[in-house]
């Protein structure tokens, strides 16, 4: 059997489930098919044919409903209209599936789950779905060419790194030096995930596709919880979310604020600088403990930026002022919101283990088992928590160029299969995200 056909066969057999049992089957329905897949090809294919045919459903419904004469949704046999809007979706929004390939296809599925008649019945309304919104179109594809080159890369084998840093926050990388510097050491993806910014993702991922490189979309947001800043990254986030990007403005504006008292503090410790000086190290990007670091470094108050930490900005040090924005759960929601997954990242620095219960109430799903400072008990512990919890593994080395010199672009590498895993999270957040949108009568864009 043609692994496309396999692939359509279980993405039907999931919309069946999902039609049956209701939103509440989602993640069953991506499991079974990541589960039941023979490779990653299937599997890939089968997600992406559940998530197309929900997110367009209402839309392919209406033409479904158009050009079926004495026949409504309702009352068609439930695996013909799973049928119905598993191709449809192709003929509509696929255009790299030829249309006689996608009405032969779902023939052959009517032929096999469904009744002797089926067969015929499904061709004449796929026929006039095409005839009446596909032919002749210049595009049907709802993905990019882009879009589609991205997710070829993540086919076969290779290593990732998952916590990188551009010049867009506090990194010195441009998001195209960062590419080129992953193509170089042989990285299959990274992630880009500067602070409360997302301004270098799609200049990344242009440039990824030239290079090879998967960029994912992500993000590292600061959620406040007395005393503690909590770090969560989004991974495989909607970069232009309006919520999100309406947020950050408002978080650049307050680590404006937070610079401003942080030079009051050090000035008040006799290490003098203008907050004026951060902004423009800065420009503009979102400003942080990093530019002002550099800054104390620069006048001579440290030998290098990690004591400007250890003496002055770190989470206990006396110029410290934390980002109150967000709280932690407010963080996770954000990432959620945007179809993202939230991600606890580096644990072991922060050393809050006992909120892991509570962020797992709030929809944390996953956690940054592998990074540079934790230590193999560390590795082990975070592990465990993970598989109890359901939490997705990831890693990364936090790389922000020539401002952690000691830490490279893939000083942590994670196995090609944790995007993957990651991405197929993402798209059980996007289903479910989408199918509550459908219910409340929201219409998403």
């Amino acid at each position: 059997m043609r692994r496309r056909t396999r692939a359509r066969e279980l993405a039907l057999q999931a919309l069946y489930q999902i039609e049956i049992q209701g939103e509440e089957a989602l993640g069953d329905a991506l499991r079974f098919c990541t589960e039941r897949a023979e490779d990653k090809e299937v599997s890939e294919f089968a997600v992406q044919l559940v998530e197309g045919s929900l997110r367009a459903k209402k839309q392919i419904d209406e033409k479904i409903t158009s050009v079926a004469e004495h026949w409504e949704l309702p009352r068609m046999a439930t695996i013909d209209r799973c049928i119905l809007r598993l191709s449809a979706y192709e003929l509509l929004y696929r255009e790299d599936i030829p249309p006689k390939v996608s009405i032969n296809e779902a023939i052959e599925l009517a032929k096999k789950y469904s009744t002797a008649n089926s067969g015929t019945f499904v061709n004449g309304i796929l026929d006039k779905v095409y005839v009446r919104f596909a032919r002749g179109r210049g595009t049907r594809s709802s993905v990019s060419p882009q879009s589609l080159a991205m997710e070829s890369l993540l086919q076969g084998s290779g290593e990732a790194d998952l916590h990188v840093h551009t010049i867009c926050s506090d990194g010195t990388f441009t998001p195209e030096g960062v590419v080129e510097e992953a193509a170089r050491l042989g990285l299959k993806a990274i992630a880009i995930t500067d602070h409360d910014c997302v301004d270098a993702v799609k200049a990344a991922q242009r440039f990824g596709v030239e290079r090879g490189v998967y960029v994912v979309p992500g993000i590292e947001l600061s959620g406040y919880l007395h005393p503690n800043e909590i770090h969560i990254l989004g991974l495989f986030i909607d970069v232009e979310d309006t919520n999100l990007l309406v947020k950050l403005e408002e978080m650049k504006r307050d680590r404006v604020e937070r610079v401003s008292a942080m030079v009051e503090r050090l000035d008040k410790l006799q290490v003098h600088l203008e907050a004026q000086e951060v902004l423009d190290l800065a420009g503009s990007s979102p400003p942080g403990r990093m530019h002002v670091a550099e800054i104390l470094y620069k006048k001579g108050y440290c030998t290098d930026i990690q004591e400007a930490f250890n003496k002055y900005l770190g989470d206990d040090g006396p110029a410290y002022v934390p980002k109150k924005t967000i709280t932690v759960q407010q963080a996770i929601e954000l990432i959620l919101g945007t179809g993202g997954v939230p991600v606890y990242t580096h644990p072991g620095l922060t050393a809050r283990d006992d909120l892991i219960p509570y962020m797992v109430e709030w929809g944390i799903q996953g956690i940054e088992v592998y990074y540079p400072n934790h230590t193999p008990d560390q590795v082990e512990k975070y592990l465990k928590i993970a598989q109890k919890h359901n939490l997705v593994v990831t890693g990364g080395s936090d790389f922000h160029g020539l401002r952690k010199p000691g830490i490279p672009l893939g000083k942590v590498r994670v196995p090609l299969d944790m995007v993957v895993a990651l991405k197929n999270r993402r798209q059980g957040n996007n289903l479910l995200r989408m199918s509550r949108h459908q219910k409340s009568g929201v219409v998403m864009g």
